[in-house]
């Protein structure tokens, strides 16, 4: 029976960098909770970077020799930068026997800058739907490793790369409405946020602590993050009416504020979701970040901060500290479901929240956003059958015309 099934299913191949992981960060973790959480398709991967994929049909897309021996050196970076050029050309012979050989009925890509161009080739080759997720921009993203990032003249590449990309796919998903709007107000494709767990939402908020405040963050603690939320760790520092309590896979903290914090317990690294959940639960409300810095505009007006997935169905204020035009902002205000603080300064954090704490309405109110959104726009069930319906909708309508594979790629 479970073969006959088996053969029922669509098959996905993923060609990217971002793939089904538990332990590689939030794009990684909503691709495990759409693709191998349900058993919806039957799914391969195929990258340069596999590790840590939950996936079982595995490509390791080979390197030659040359390169690694470069990316080992100080021309790593001019390296990286040929690779994203080279990938409008190029299809590696060994995805393209893989994938002939597993047979997929469509390629889907989250828009990197090296995998999507050769996913949508391939797609191309094979007379194949192609469906690409707009995560981030990450060529516009301060948080890719500096070896990693795109020259000024290549970052216009691109970005331009990406607009074509959008145009030619087969279907299209935006992580965020900033993300669609980026693309211009008549841009093809369907706004996918982020997945969150499939969790039991709370029945109802619970009120404001009379004690001491329980503050929690679960999240990137890099770059201009980390730097914020350190910053809130330290305005924080011997507090006696709000605690910070940080979750987060790594962090590029100084060592002596690392051990600090640790030793105080507002530190607790990685946590296993389940774990997490536990934690989170006996919190009493949860803070987002998004950076505030002028180069990090355009990536947090499009990004989408995984972790509110998170936050949301426990039915608890969310602090969002950011700028105005951030994707999170924005989220808060239009549904609400969230507090927002404008001002860079962490003392403005902790002043919005003792306001809060004494507003017993306004608390409530937050709250109860938090768990509407969990219900509604942030359902994961919902989310999940939109990706599903519409993948199932390419498949369904067969091989698309032929296009030259190159075509988006002319930048």
């Amino acid at each position: 029976m479970r073969k006959g099934i088996q053969k029922l299913r669509r098959r996905v191949l993923i060609v990217s960098g971002v793939v089904p992981a538990l332990t590689r960060g939030g794009g990684c973790l909503a691709l495990h909770r759409h693709f191998c959480e349900r058993q919806d398709f039957a799914v391969a991967v195929a990258s340069y970077t596999t590790a840590g994929t939950s996936c079982a049909d595995v490509l390791q897309i080979p390197r030659t020799d040359w390169w690694l021996r470069v990316k080992r050196t100080r021309l790593c970076r001019l390296a990286e930068n040929l690779d994203y050029l080279a990938a409008a050309s190029r299809l590696p012979r060994a995805l393209v026997r893989y994938a002939k050989d597993w047979k997929p009925d469509l390629i889907f890509s989250v828009a990197d800058d090296i995998h999507a161009p050769i996913a949508h080739r391939l797609a191309r080759t094979l007379r194949i739907p192609f469906a690409v997720n707009f995560q981030d921009l990450f060529a516009c993203s301060s948080f890719v490793p500096r070896p990693c990032r795109p020259l000024p003249g290549v970052k216009s590449l691109l970005t331009s790369r990406y607009r074509k990309l959008q145009a030619q796919a087969d279907a299209v998903f935006h992580t965020s409405d900033g993300m669609k709007e980026w693309f211009g107000m008549a841009a093809r494709g369907d706004v996918l946020y982020p997945i969150g767990a499939a969790t039991e939402i709370e029945p109802e908020p619970r009120p404001s602590p009379k004690g001491t405040l329980t503050l929690a963050y679960a999240g990137n603690c890099y770059g201009a993050y980390g730097a914020q939320v350190l910053s809130l760790a330290r305005e924080l520092d011997g507090a006696a009416k709000v605690t910070l309590q940080v979750f987060t896979m790594g962090n590029d903290w100084p060592a002596k504020d690392v051990q600090h914090y640790t030793r105080t317990g507002v530190y607790r690294g990685y946590l296993p979701f389940s774990a997490l959940r536990d934690e989170l639960e006996k919190a009493d409300a949860f803070i987002t970040t998004m950076s505030f810095a002028r180069e990090d505009r355009v990536f947090v007006e499009t990004s989408f901060t995984t972790k509110w997935l998170d936050y949301a169905p426990l039915g608890k204020p969310i602090v969002v500290w950011g700028p105005e035009y951030s994707s999170a902002a924005r989220f808060a205000r239009a549904k609400p479901t969230g507090l927002v603080v404008e001002d860079f300064k962490p003392a403005s954090v902790i002043a919005a929240i003792e306001r809060l704490r004494a507003d017993h309405v306004e608390w409530t109110r937050l709250s109860l956003g938090a768990m509407d959104v969990a219900k509604n726009e942030l359902n994961a069930e919902r989310l999940h059958n939109l990706l599903k319906t519409r993948l199932l909708e390419l498949v369904s309508v067969g091989m698309p015309p032929r296009r030259s594979p190159n075509r988006y790629l002319a930048v």
